[in-house]
């Protein structure tokens, strides 16, 4: 029985999301609509970011010239050669309504169309580096829904939204820390930025974690401070910089047993 369900109605195309939940087994997407009359080609993907160019775990990609549907991934901004393209039959006739239902497993993705088994994907990127589904292409999409079979319970909890919060924000969180809660933040670059989890609301209660942008440095620090006294031993990356002055960005923080990833 699915523990949780969320729907959106004719999305615009092209279409971003940013997923709600970090991507593990028993996580289902529905997605109903019509490819376009004059329609070529259009694709459903998994992606590790908003950007164009971002790394993607898979790519479902019918193609009506061909009458092939292409899986693929793309790894550190290259398509993967290993990429698979026989299915048992063409799923898709132009302007004729679909239903593909795309199942995250323990080791692939299950792929369906129009209730029937089409293909499976085997992982080939980091699912817990996914953060958006992107349908692009010439389709009309009717319905986009999530589902959940697992077993955690961190998914059936609410998410809680706050739009443009001035700057210097502080919430005080509705729930404890526990394994599975997730924070992701989009917003916009600028100088030096600090994410932080207090023990408290003040800026010298304790931080259990803190995560600072430091755009001249091009560095990022994450460090932590107990009884007033910042660790001495911050964690600091200097090799990549995924941050840029006045351009977007989505920041995802999730809390597990031992660390925050």
């Amino acid at each position: 029985m699915f523990r949780t369900q969320r729907k959106l109605n004719e999305p615009a195309i092209p279409f971003n999301q940013c997923l709600e939940y970090l991507l593990r087994p028993g996580m289902k997407w529905v997605i109903t609509g019509k490819p376009k009359p004059s329609s070529e080609k259009f694709s459903v993907n998994f992606k590790a970011g908003p950007a164009e160019g971002d790394d993607i775990a898979l790519r479902l990609n019918p193609r009506f010239q061909t009458r092939s549907v292409v899986r693929n991934a793309r790894t550190n901004g290259a398509w993967r050669k290993d990429f698979e393209e026989s299915t048992p039959f063409f799923p898709f006739e132009k302007y004729k309504s679909f239903r593909i239902e795309i199942t995250c497993l323990a080791d692939k993705f299950k792929i369906d169309v129009n209730g029937d088994h089409f293909a499976n994907y085997k992982h080939r990127y980091d699912l817990h580096q996914i953060t958006h589904l992107n349908i692009d292409g010439q389709v009309d999409i009717d319905t986009v829904e999530f589902l959940y079979t697992g077993t955690d319970p961190n998914i059936q909890e609410p998410s809680v939204t706050y739009y443009n919060p001035t700057s210097m924000f502080t919430m005080k969180l509705d729930r404890h820390l526990k394994r599975g809660t997730e924070v992701i933040v989009r917003g916009m670059g600028r100088d030096v930025f600090g994410m932080n989890f207090h023990c408290g609301p003040s800026a010298t209660d304790n931080y259990a974690f803190r995560f600072s942008p430091e755009f001249n440095a091009q560095r990022v620090v994450r460090n932590s401070m107990i009884g007033k006294v910042w660790n001495p031993h911050a964690e600091v990356i200097t090799s990549f910089f995924p941050f840029r002055q006045k351009e977007s960005f989505t920041l995802r923080c999730i809390c597990d047993n031992s660390k925050f990833v």
